[in-house]
């Protein structure tokens, strides 16, 4: 398909896409259809990397659901469409972003919910039923939901006296790690 091609050649700019999402094309099935054609063009000419390389640097990765109607803009629908149309890099690369900004958005509330002191617990608990309810990985989430500084912050200014002792003793020697890794980061940095 010439736009795949066009695209991949970059002599058509990424946010030519936005055109499929006008809602007429997409109630028809145009969009989605057109999309795949596309993006098999597109990948043949170049590959899965530059694709979605492209997507992410115009701003179109959080937009692929929209190549659908509302009712089956969901992950499960997207997967299956573009993997029985053997674009399986595109539907792993979907999951990969929903996964990404949900853990993003986890770590916004927490960070809302450490700022208003909620009890540990209570955070505890929100983000063992997020992770449930939108199933994240606990490696990816502890990467990126319980960033240095919100355990760093966690340890500074815990203000319960009640389980704070517990707390700062258990974490000592984590927080010993994280802000030796963070001058020795630092120290680096300064000599390179």
């Amino acid at each position: 398909m010439l736009t795949g091609i066009l695209l991949a050649t970059s002599t058509l700019p990424p946010p030519i896409i936005n055109s499929l999402f006008t809602d007429s094309v997409v109630k028809e099935g145009i969009s989605a259809s057109f999309a795949v054609k596309m993006f098999k063009a597109w990948i043949a000419e170049k590959d899965a990397n530059s694709v979605t390389s492209s997507l992410r640097k115009a701003n179109l990765d959080k937009r692929l659901l929209e190549l659908f109607p509302p009712t089956k803009q969901n992950v499960d629908h997207f997967s299956k469409y573009f993997n029985e149309a053997g674009l399986k890099e595109l539907s792993e690369f979907l999951r990969v972003q929903q996964s990404l900004g949900t853990r993003k958005e986890l770590q916004k509330e927490l960070q809302e919910r450490l700022s208003q002191q909620c009890p540990i617990r209570e955070m505890v608990m929100y983000v063992k039923e997020e992770m449930k309810r939108n199933e994240l990985q606990e490696q990816a989430v502890i990467a990126d939901v319980l960033s240095e500084e919100a355990i760093l912050k966690w340890y500074r200014d815990a203000h319960s006296a009640k389980g704070k002792s517990v707390f700062l003793e258990q974490m000592k020697k984590f927080v010993e790690w994280l802000q030796n890794a963070e001058e020795e980061s630092e120290s680096e940095g300064e000599e390179g």
